[in-house]
């Protein structure tokens, strides 16, 4: 079989397609397609402790159930996807424990059910478990165009809110304003921060999801209301700096680092969060938006283009499209 492997840290030439042989584990699955995330570039550069190499890369993907063990409840040609807790999904063949697979209806493709299930379910858990959202009011949502931000605000604008999104080109601004959202453009200095401002009366907003990081989190802090969240769950353009409790302190501000697998860390708590998932593209409330797909070979491009974080929506690396 074939996966991408990293054998030395560094920028995305060391991914590398290498023969290996067939994985050992609790059920066998063809790939058929596998996710790009953010996550991946940070253990490919060694950021990460626990990484240790050579390091198989890849932490979601969707496929057929090749093999189970006896009395499992995944039968062979099952339609599966898998996420957090499982690695190596670069590859055309995956280990997964039982555990993480969550079935796939057979209204949702399983091309479809791969660009969702790690940006849907992190979205989820996001506005359900971790946000204290407000019955109505304003929250911003930085990278609103991206992967987990386009969830995000689809999924806020559901509940009502006033759903404000930073972006960082026009053709971002404009699909956020096809959508519903108050586009901000964060890539001309500071005029975003005072633009939210003035469209709150001052006030600021109830919650901040902030994916981007060291380069958004200082104002994240500024704009968030008196005894509002601010959610950091990902640092794009790298980790800021510590924070001060005492600057918490001046307006009661809540700070939460969520981690996925700490939420969805039992069966049952991932398959009806991803009974969720597939249920608001079923039912049309999300729209799926897909940037790209990659043959597995071309990955290095595939994490070039989500480093410079010029995409919209989902990057897929295509390992057997004529599964379904």
């Amino acid at each position: 079989m074939q996966a991408i492997i990293v054998n030395q840290f560094g920028g995305p030439e060391q991914l590398q397609l290498q023969e290996v042989l067939a994985p050992a584990g609790e059920v066998i699955v063809n790939a058929a397609w596998a996710g790009i995330n953010f996550v991946d570039i940070y253990q490919r550069e060694g950021r990460y402790p626990g990484v240790k190499l050579p390091w198989a890369m890849g932490i979601e993907g969707t496929g057929i159930v090749a093999s189970a063990p006896a009395g499992s409840s995944w039968r062979t040609g099952d339609r599966v996807a898998y996420t957090t807790g499982v690695q190596g999904s670069y590859a055309t063949q995956v280990a997964v424990p039982a555990a993480h697979l969550v079935r796939i209806p057979d209204v949702v493709s399983l091309r479809d059910a791969c660009a969702a299930i790690e940006h849907g379910l992190t979205a989820i858990m996001l506005v359900d478990q971790v946000a204290r959202l407000p019955k109505s009011g304003a929250v911003l949502v930085h990278a609103a165009a991206g992967g987990v931000g386009g969830w995000l605000v689809q999924i806020l604008l559901a509940r009502g809110l006033t759903v404000f999104g930073t972006a960082s080109s026009a053709s971002k601004a404009d699909w956020l304003r096809s959508v519903g959202v108050q586009p901000v453009r964060y890539d001309d200095g500071s005029k975003w921060l005072a633009q939210v401002l003035d469209q709150t009366q001052g006030r600021g907003v109830d919650v901040v999801f902030d994916s981007v990081g060291k380069s958004t989190f200082t104002q994240s802090l500024e704009l968030v209301a008196p005894c509002g969240h601010v959610i950091l769950f990902g640092a794009a353009s790298g980790q800021p700096e510590p924070v001060d409790v005492l600057q918490l302190m001046k307006k009661s501000i809540t700070l939460t680092r969520p981690v996925l697998p700490h939420y969805l860390n039992t069966a049952g708590a991932l398959q009806e969060a991803a009974s969720k998932v597939f249920q608001y593209l079923s039912t049309g409330k999300v729209s799926l938006r897909i940037h790209a797909e990659y043959p597995l070979a071309d990955v290095a491009q595939a994490h070039i283009a989500l480093a410079e974080r010029s995409t919209q929506g989902k990057l897929l690396l295509s390992i057997n499209p004529q599964a379904n």
